[in-house]
């Protein structure tokens, strides 16, 4: 019976020594992020290049990897946003803020009204409008 006694004690010991109490916790993913400004000029003839600046940040040091993306949404309406890696032990991340800045260019091919969205994590889209006439 004290051998069985010492031999649970002794593997109680060895378990408890071989756990380890520091919590280390680490986190990871993609999640979007703000967009912070968006330039977009008023107004533009067909053919001309017009250029769309965004600029995206996020909160703090452990963000990286912030990508800006310029998409069609559908004739008339086009999306900004962008996503960004989060990465962090414990919780703790450096008290910066992340920026990315890019210049995407858009050639219309026909008149109208243009609607530049630029979508954020936790502010509301903002609009910015493009209005394209004929060269004539």
């Amino acid at each position: 019976m004290r051998k069985i006694m010492f031999f649970l004690v002794s593997l109680c010991f060895i378990v408890m020594a071989s756990c380890d109490f520091g919590g280390e916790n680490y986190v990871r993913y993609y999640d979007y992020v703000n967009i912070d400004s968006t330039r977009v000029q008023d107004s533009a003839m067909v053919g001309d290049t017009v250029h769309i600046y965004a600029l995206a940040g996020a909160p703090n040091g452990c963000w990286s990897d912030l990508v800006i993306y310029f998409y069609p949404y559908n004739d008339s309406v086009y999306l900004i946003n962008s996503i960004g890696l989060y990465e962090s032990y414990e919780g703790i991340c450096p008290e910066v803020y992340v920026t990315k800045d890019s210049t995407f260019q858009f050639i219309p091919d026909a008149t109208g009204t243009f609607i530049f969205v630029s979508e954020s994590r936790s502010n509301y889209p903002k609009y910015d409008t493009l209005r394209i006439v004929d060269p004539q």
